[in-house]
């Protein structure tokens, strides 16, 4: 799954996961529904994350497998 955060920057699971495992982000709420999620940085800034597509990457931005793992690279 990609993610489209609401500061313009794209993430991989892998991605939201390693921040969480590092701190840099806590969970702060999510919606079922809608896949939207909601996180805490460590300067207490939340940041909404929302699903999107591969195909809803804007160009210059890819989706790289590595080992089963998507990581999004910007060109």
């Amino acid at each position: 799954m990609i993610y489209e955060s609401s500061s313009g920057e794209y993430y991989s699971g892998l991605d939201i996961w390693m921040r969480f495992e590092s701190g840099l982000w806590t969970p702060h709420d999510w919606d079922d529904e809608t896949g939207q999620e909601w996180v805490r940085a460590d300067d207490g800034t939340v940041i909404t994350l929302t699903p999107i597509t591969e195909a809803e990457l804007p160009e210059g931005v890819s989706v790289t497998e590595i080992r089963d793992v998507e990581a999004v690279e910007d060109a």
